[in-house]
């Protein structure tokens, strides 16, 4: 008699767990502009956490820019960058995500402040007189629902856009 009430009473924990389990899982699935941002957000990640390997994940296997004709040569020369500066720190603000009405498509535009140390306000980065960027970002979304990143073209910034 025992085992059978704690066996009733962990079974009703366990469903209890799951329910809220799924719950918090449930909802709405992430939108096309959510899953552009989280791609963005996981390049820079990828970057500051000085990963090739996880930053070539966010190219398309077709990227192209005006200085790298392909994905390998754009990984080359972000190798070399990371060599060159043991620590780096990208403050980013994306300022606009549009969307292709068909969805296969998205243009972002993403100002990227790149300093040794961490930042974490507009008014750091004025401070440190950091040097920003504004990139023009084309990405596709692949066939696993992510996003990655087709072309690229950057210029400097002024402080002040932001």
């Amino acid at each position: 008699m025992y085992s059978a009430c704690v066996e009733r009473r962990l079974r009703a924990a366990v469903l209890a767990v799951a329910v809220i389990v799924f719950a918090a899982c449930g909802g709405e699935p992430p939108s096309a502009e959510q899953r552009v941002h989280g791609a963005i957000d996981g390049l820079a990640q990828a970057v500051e956490a000085a990963s090739i390997r996880q930053a070539a994940e966010f190219l398309d296997p077709q990227y192209r820019d005006d200085r790298h004709p392909n994905k390998a040569a754009a990984m080359r020369s972000l190798f070399a960058y990371m060599r060159q500066h043991r620590d780096i720190h990208l403050f980013t603000l994306i300022k606009t995500v549009e969307l292709a009405p068909d969805g296969r498509a998205a243009n972002v535009v993403v100002y990227v402040a790149m300093t040794g140390i961490p930042v974490d306000s507009v008014q750091t980065l004025i401070s440190l007189n950091a040097d920003l960027y504004r990139f023009d970002v084309d990405l596709l979304p692949a066939a696993d629902g992510q996003w990655r990143v087709t072309h690229a073209q950057w210029r400097r910034a002024d402080l002040t856009v932001l």
